[in-house]
């Protein structure tokens, strides 16, 4: 019984077959192919992030009555996300968004995209129906970002 010696140097001087060849291209193309729906999925989840949010409940500023607000939650920089997500001081530990957190996470996104308005702003006059809608917004782009992020990490 011949014994191969299989360990890397070993490997690296063998001769490459034409079969060994064909199944190294083969497992090359099936992890493009993996690389290319990642992406794509990444891209997805982040144009999911962006919109428009009519409101049932106009917020009043001043004089000005805003009847929709515009949301980019992907121009929000890391500090504005956790300032977003530490907004919720009982959510320590938990592995899911709250719809506190959720909410002020839109808010955040909301007000960098509305000059007349700020964060605390948007928390203290949206109403319920409007904060149903921006919680639901905030929390799919959450969860997408999440999953999308997942798929960006190399497990080598």
């Amino acid at each position: 019984m011949e014994i191969q010696n299989t360990t890397p140097a070993a490997t690296e001087n063998a001769p490459l077959t034409p079969e060994k060849r064909a199944e190294l291209q083969k497992q090359l193309a099936e992890r493009m192919e993996e690389v290319r729906a990642r992406t794509k999925e990444a891209q997805e989840a982040m144009g999911q992030g962006k919109g428009r949010l009519r409101l049932e409940k106009p917020i009043q500023s001043g004089d000005e009555e805003i009847t929709e607000l515009v949301y980019d939650f992907t121009e929000m920089t890391g500090v504005e996300y956790t300032d977003a997500m530490d907004s919720d001081q009982n959510a320590v530990g938990t592995y899911r968004i709250t719809y506190r957190q959720a909410l002020a996470l839109f808010a955040k996104a909301a007000a960098k995209q509305t000059e007349r308005l700020d964060m605390q702003d948007i928390l203290s006059k949206i109403g319920v129906t409007d904060a149903v809608e921006a919680t639901q917004l905030a929390t799919l782009f959450f969860n997408a970002s999440t999953r999308a992020g997942r798929l960006r990490i190399s497990k080598k």
